[in-house]
């Protein structure tokens, strides 16, 4: 069956999506945006679709999905509300800009009867499933430690979109709206998070929140060090290291590389994501859709289902947590909390 798909928000990473959807065969039968702009950009990519001023006018579309493109710090309320007229969702991530609002959305989302995946689409890379086979098969033998870094690039003009890099808008900085990719990706391979140690700052006078963050993440059998900047000029792949106690695993981007007795390449990835242009991640954006569509027509969870987005988000609040409180280790909980702002903002004064 053929999904009729409405697209609420038109914004930066919305045509990754628009691309995606079309690539797998979606009805995309309407785009929500005030945007004339974006509208225009929208109309180019889904042709036929309806452009529409908001979500209640999404209602007569006779849609079965809906893709939520907005600001974080909307996501409960227009989550809800499609949730509430019986739409599947299927949300950018983060899935909001708190734990609390997070946990709230697969909530309202369960209790409404409809299906919530996130697009966190690092977890598609065929590295990424390679990795997660070998780790099963015991290829590196008992994972020991990690290292994960995400040396990004955004120069000050980035940020000048209104609520970009806030609190209230975005959650955060570099760590929930860039890197989060990275360390979901990593906590996917290694396992959940015991405690967290974090310190965050800013190098840009107008950024309210961190462009540069540290992480130390306790796995109880395991450690592993976390750093994410968008500071980093000129910008570069994303790596993540396990060590083993027989061997290692190196993830560069989209490629893998095995470490043992001698040097064996598995994936030979090519796809620069270091860039703020979600287009490069399209492939990783098909295959989301091709597997979220294929396992609710199954009746199965997908990779991507929304309460698997939790552990991530529970991370990333006990982080700002940690940096806020002075670098204190912070024990990571799934219970849904409200951090004070006040707190978080403290994080990049540290």
């Amino acid at each position: 069956m053929t999904r009729r798909v409405v697209v609420v928000g038109a914004g930066l990473a919305s045509a990754a999506h628009l691309t995606a959807l079309r690539a797998v065969g979606a009805d995309v039968v309407g785009v929500v945006t005030r945007d004339e702009t974006r509208a225009a950009a929208a109309r180019r990519l889904a042709p036929e679709a309806r452009i529409l001023p908001n979500v209640d006018a999404a209602a007569d579309l006779d849609a079965d999905t809906a893709v939520v493109v907005t600001p974080p710090s909307s996501h409960l309320a227009v989550a809800s509300a499609l949730a509430e007229r019986g739409l599947d969702l299927v949300i950018d991530k983060p899935l909001a800009a708190s734990l609390h609002d997070a946990q709230a959305i697969v909530d309202v989302a369960e209790r409404s009867g409809v299906r919530a995946a996130v697009t966190l689409q690092h977890r598609y890379k065929e590295a990424a499933r390679r990795a997660r086979q070998l780790l099963s098969d015991g290829a590196i033998g008992a994972l020991r430690s990690a290292t994960v870094t995400v040396p990004l690039w955004r120069p000050d003009s980035y940020y000048t979109e209104a609520g970009r890099g806030t609190w209230d808008r975005d959650g955060g900085g570099v760590l929930i709206t860039q890197a989060i990719h990275t360390l979901d990706l990593y906590l996917s391979l290694a396992g959940r998070a015991r405690s967290v140690v974090a310190a965050a700052s800013t190098s840009r006078g107008r950024l309210e929140a961190e462009d540069t963050i540290h992480l130390l993440i306790d796995h109880g059998t395991h450690a592993a060090s976390v750093t994410a900047s968008t500071a980093a000029w000129p910008g570069g792949a994303e790596t993540i290291h396990l060590y083993g106690d027989a061997g290692q695993l190196r993830l560069v981007g989209d490629s893998l590389v095995q470490i043992g007795d001698g040097v064996r390449r598995v994936v030979d990835g090519s796809v620069d994501a270091s860039g703020p242009d979600p287009l490069s991640m399209t492939a990783w954006f098909r295959s989301l859709y091709d597997d979220v569509f294929t396992s609710w027509a199954a009746g199965a969870a997908p990779l991507s289902d929304a309460r698997s987005g939790l552990p991530v988000q529970a991370v990333i609040d006990t982080a700002y947590r940690s940096a806020a409180a002075g670098t204190m280790p912070v024990t990571v909980s799934e219970e849904t909390r409200d951090t004070v702002s006040e707190e978080r903002e403290s994080a990049c004064q540290s």
